[in-house]
């Protein structure tokens, strides 16, 4: 038995050599080629075989290996940035010889020191075939070079990660930071969704260099399923915000053909601006415009919160956008939920309501905010959180969505009623500190979560464009999410303001370029349309395109982003007649960006 502890060991430890060996290797093969085209997010990894020329991707992003990077200086004309075009994932696996592992034969029995899925293929990419619970003991016929190992299981012979396998009698390992621990959940939605796994989220300190595989956490039960479609991105992002505001005239009382016909017109006067990417609400107020399992219909539809459209909204949305090259982020409100009117009028079946009518839940997970007249989510709690992700999951495993996109609704006050139960219970002592510690924990498993049902769907935030407020009011630890790894994809920050303001435009954006030190993070500028005719700056007709203007002529910025389009195009426009009058000019940026 010793002589066999030893050849194991022995056999682990040259193996996880190699594999380190082999991972710097692929770390060093990532690195950002000579090729200058620049990459939104993350993009797939260039071969060494493929001439530079041959390879389009100045133009737009079909990312799948979040670990892969580029600059984020814009090198190639902005007349060759308009049109997208589209990238299908590989067609077949490399067999372990291609892909250079290669397989000792060993003998005996191991143990999972904690869940983890059992893959065909030595590849946390590889089709799941099962998983090992926590103490179940596995026979092993090989070990990999890349540190997997060769069990059997259900009578053949798969693949499991070898972080995740002790001797038998041994202490329980480590937890790795990253590799598979992913267990399958037997209860699935109320409705009806395709075969789902549970991400098991690590709560592990974000880690300062990209994962190496796949994004996992722990505590939280999060379903989700892989989605295959790949998603479309751009290495610029013009966008346009369509808020809640925008969307709710359109469906209200609406049938699929009115409700398509109108999103339709409103997607064609994004793209006659020039831009190509929409940030479309898709949640704003704990309720849903699709087909939900965690969140009730939105009320926008018949003025009843829960009551469903025979048709899907969001699948029009998104069909809309992408026959029209648009890139579809969902804009979700994470933490704010409704009014108390609405929650009387909530499906009992829901999440929402069971905490709203729990004397233990209401007042903990939920907590009414007088000045805004709705109940906020608490994220110090994770049963929150999980239903959060699991609504997150639900958009990306389901619809062909570019990305997930948030905004600066955190903390809604920063009073210490709002989570005197939790902070008290954490044994901290800095409130803020710890409120922005927990901000960072929903955040980073929101990315994860993202990343978990489809890696190529970026995960983008938009906070407010002053950084004080964003640390000091909503507890939004910015500083951490443009400097780490793991947090997000693209960062938008509202920066509304005039250059005459006390804080002014140009010093708020030279701010934020300097904050982002990440090169796989774009910096995109959000600039007030809304604020068109509000003052006498806001009011000489060019305010708009200057603005666009001096972020096109700054390094560091990949894009610009417009709130909302019922200000460009609509009645909700402080001067329509300024607004025409901003257009020409505006249009001749955005082109020029």
């Amino acid at each position: 038995m010793k002589l066999f502890k030893r050849f194991i060991c022995l056999a682990l430890c040259l193996a996880m050599l190699t594999s380190c060996a082999h991972r710097e290797e692929e770390r060093q093969n990532d690195l950002p080629k000579t090729v200058t085209v620049e990459t939104f997010g993350t993009v797939a990894p260039m071969t060494e075989t493929a001439p530079p020329e041959t390879i389009n991707t100045d133009k737009f992003i079909f990312s799948d290996t979040p670990e892969t990077t580029a600059t984020s200086e814009r090198t190639a004309p902005a007349s060759e940035k308009t049109e997208p075009i589209a990238s299908s994932e590989a067609e077949t696996e490399p067999s372990q010889e291609e892909s250079g592992i290669e397989i000792s034969p060993a003998s005996g029995v191991m143990v999972a020191n904690s869940s983890v899925n059992v893959r065909e293929e030595p590849d946390p990419d590889s089709d799941r075939v099962g998983h090992l619970d926590k103490g179940d003991e596995v026979n092993i016929t090989g070990i990999a070079s890349n540190g997997w190992v060769r069990v059997v299981f259900k009578g053949g012979e798969y693949f499991v990660n070898g972080n995740y396998l002790s001797q038998r009698g041994e202490t329980e390992a480590t937890e790795a930071t990253t590799a598979e621990t992913s267990a399958e959940k037997t209860e699935k939605p109320e409705t009806s969704a395709p075969e789902t796994e549970v991400i098991t989220e690590t709560t592990t300190e974000p880690v300062t260099e990209p994962p190496e595989t796949e994004y996992i956490e722990e505590n939280l039960n999060v379903l989700t399923q892989r989605n295959r479609y790949t998603a479309l991105n751009y290495s610029e992002q013009k966008a346009v915000w369509f808020a809640y505001l925008d969307i709710d005239g359109m469906l209200a009382n609406a049938d699929a053909q009115s409700f398509e016909a109108s999103i339709s017109k409103a997607f064609d006067e994004v793209v006659s601006m020039g831009c190509n990417t929409v940030y479309v609400h898709v949640r704003s107020f704990g309720d849903s415009y699709y087909y939900s399992a965690y969140y009730p219909f939105t009320a926008a539809y018949s003025d009843t919160l829960g009551v469903i459209a025979p048709f899907d909204p969001l699948e029009i949305m998104i069909s809309a956008a992408h026959s029209r090259g648009l890139s579809f982020h969902a804009w979700i409100n994470p933490m704010r939920t409704t009014s108390k009117d609405r929650y009387a009028e909530m499906p009992a079946n829901y999440t929402l309501k069971k905490w709203y009518d729990s004397d233990a839940t209401n007042g903990t997970f939920m907590v009414y905010d007088r000045d805004t007249g709705f109940y906020w989510l608490s994220p110090a709690y994770p049963a929150v959180r999980e239903l959060i992700c699991n609504g997150v999951a639900e958009i990306v495993s389901n619809y062909d969505v570019d990305g997930i996109h948030i905004d600066d609704y955190f903390y809604p006050t920063t009073s210490s009623s709002f989570d005197k139960a939790a902070f008290e219970a954490s044994g901290a002592s800095d409130r803020s500190a710890w409120r922005r510690s927990v901000v960072n924990t929903l955040v980073r498993e929101i990315y994860s979560t993202v990343k978990s049902c489809n890696s190529t769907v970026l995960f983008g935030v938009s906070p407010q464009g002053n950084i004080d407020n964003n640390l000091t009011s909503l507890y939004a630890d910015v500083e951490t999410w443009c400097s780490t790894y793991g947090y997000l994809d693209y960062i938008v920050p509202q920066i509304y303001y005039g250059f005459n303001d006390r804080l002014a435009f140009d010093a708020a954006a030279e701010r934020w370029q300097s904050l982002v030190t990440l090169p796989n993070i774009s910096l995109i500028c959000g600039i007030a349309a809304y604020k068109v005719g509000v003052n006498s700056e806001w009011s000489s007709g060019s305010i708009l395109s200057k603005q666009t203007d001096y972020i096109g002529g700054m390094n560091g910025y990949s894009g610009v982003a417009y709130y909302r389009h019922g200000s460009l195009f609509g009645s909700a426009s402080s001067s329509e007649k300024l607004m025409q009058k901003e257009f020409p000019q505006l249009i001749k940026s955005v082109s020029a960006f």
